[in-house]
């Protein structure tokens, strides 16, 4: 895998990661040299199927997928990981790998640590212990209902939410992403993506170019998005109430 650190990375801070700044000063301190800063591009594979897991990645901007395979190599998103937590969550429940990969979908910042180190952190028990336990929860919520997206939403309400997800986690307007891709990740077919995209730029809700895509309205895409993203939502910020009653006791 093509996952290297890059130039520029040394000036990712950890802390626009979500798990990373609920820990306290000293547990991120105790942390820190573990965590290699990382600038990852498109497309580059973070897991692959069936094969152990080397490190985890905490994003602070850009967005991982996880992604189901079939036997002809078609593949659909099942679920978006951005700075709100971290890839490789086979590693923190003790498995390893798992037959699902783990791709960048729009360039990611962040940083990453070693399978081992995480392993360590989960026998030492803790903060991050705790948060992890909260993420994988979203991340379930999440797979659960986009099974029901995928299966009852219009083709137009799955885009319109994907699209917003993804602008949920990164700096940058705009952030490349070809339709192409979008179909993929989706489950459709290119031209019926190009259809929705057509139908939401003559609205008003984004622009897009050469595979560079942006909201203007996302009151407005938002409208046009089903209900599943406010579910998934919901249930993340449940959670991160959950941690700060459990941090303001300890």
């Amino acid at each position: 895998m093509n996952n290297r650190a890059t130039p520029g990375a040394h000036d990712v801070d950890p802390r626009a990661n979500r798990l990373l700044r609920a820990l306290s000063d000293s547990e991120l301190d105790r942390l820190r040299p573990g965590l290699e800063p990382v600038r990852l591009a498109r497309s580059t594979e973070l897991e692959a199927a069936n094969e152990e897991v080397a490190f985890v990645y905490f994003p602070t901007s850009g967005v991982a997928s996880i992604v189901a395979i079939d036997e002809s190599g078609e593949y659909v998103d099942t679920a978006i990981i951005g700075r709100e937590g971290m890839t490789g969550l086979p590693v923190f429940l003790g498995t390893d790998q798992s037959p699902v990969r783990t791709i960048v979908q729009v360039p990611l910042t962040g940083v990453r640590m070693a399978a081992d180190t995480l392993g360590e952190e989960i026998v030492r028990g803790g903060t991050l212990v705790r948060l992890l336990q909260r993420h994988t929860q979203v991340v379930m919520v999440t797979m659960a209902q986009l099974i029901l997206c995928n299966r009852i939403h219009r083709l137009d309400q799955r885009a319109a939410r994907w699209l917003l997800q993804v602008d949920d986690r990164v700096d940058e307007q705009p952030f490349h992403v070809t339709q192409e891709f979008l179909a993929q990740m989706i489950g459709v077919q290119r031209p019926a993506v190009s259809v929705a995209m057509r139908k939401f730029k003559e609205a008003g809700l984004v622009n897009y170019s050469r595979g560079q895509i942006s909201i203007a309205d996302r009151d407005g895409l938002m409208s046009r998005a089903c209900g599943c993203i406010k579910v998934i939502a919901s249930e993340t910020k449940r959670l991160e109430i959950v941690e700060r009653a459990a941090a303001d006791t300890q």
